[in-house]
């Protein structure tokens, strides 16, 4: 072979083995999974999440630096490969075409939600024809929700950039009498708790959901990718990563 294909070839290896030493993450204030962190600046985060996270990059040797965004700037930065990585994530076809995807880790549900005087009980999608309905959003939970109410009529969608807000509007009757809002339980329960947003009920449940981390394809490698997911496999294998959610009152999706 002659020297300089040598040369290429040698180099080419090199690249292929060479190894991140710092993964950049972003996510969202999406509490009780993630959010602003009480002891850092503004837009450093903290929660179970991030400290899964910590703990892989932890066993990999490697940095990584979370940054807090509002979610429709972190899921372009993504997507963009300007970093490294996103959580939290369901799964759907957008999310997999521009993210690799570790296994499910958590799993929560989306409910609906009312004013306590309006006696609204949820059973089905078509209980929310006439209703104007409020979600957070674009977001997973837009998402899934605009699968329920592909097929029912006469529903007004709102979208909101902020659930702390979007439950207040609703317990001020913002989204009318029929007004009801489509939020994660474990989020609504905590938000509910923290603000003190006394006339909110659960009028049922939507359906369930998990989350996983998302690896941006832009800038991640396959090999980088797997690297990071068999770490957190060995987290998992060895109780951390359980222990870490159930801490905080979440349910493992594994």
């Amino acid at each position: 072979m002659p020297t300089r294909w040598i040369a290429i070839t040698a180099g080419l290896a090199l690249m292929g083995n060479c190894q991140a030493d710092e993964l950049r993450f972003v996510t969202e204030d999406f509490p009780p999974f993630t959010y602003a962190s009480a002891t850092a600046t503004a837009d450093r985060a903290a929660g179970p999440f991030v400290e899964i996270v910590e703990a892989v990059c932890a066993r990999m040797g490697v940095d990584c630096p979370v940054q807090l965004l509002p979610w429709r700037r972190a899921l372009a930065l993504a997507e963009m490969g300007e970093v490294d990585g996103i959580f939290t994530v369901i799964r759907s076809p957008e999310r997999e075409r521009a993210f690799h995807l570790t296994r499910m880790l958590v799993t929560s549900r989306y409910g609906v939600y009312a004013r306590s005087s309006s006696r609204f009980v949820f059973h089905r999608p078509q209980d929310l024809a006439g209703r104007s309905v409020a979600v957070y959003g674009p977001s997973g939970t837009s998402f899934v929700l605009g699968q329920h109410l592909a097929e029912v009529s006469d529903v007004t969608l709102i979208l909101k950039a902020d659930n702390r807000r979007l439950l207040r509007m609703l317990e001020a009757g913002r989204f009318g009498e029929q007004g009801v809002a489509v939020v994660n339980q474990d989020v609504a329960w905590h938000l509910t708790d923290h603000e003190r947003l006394l006339d909110i009920h659960e009028a049922g449940e939507l359906q369930a959901v998990s989350y996983a981390i998302g690896l941006s394809r832009a800038a991640v490698s396959e090999a980088e990718f797997a690297r990071f997911n068999d770490a957190l496999e060995v987290l998992i294998d060895e109780g951390s990563i359980a222990t870490i959610l159930r801490h905080h009152g979440l349910e493992p999706a594994f």
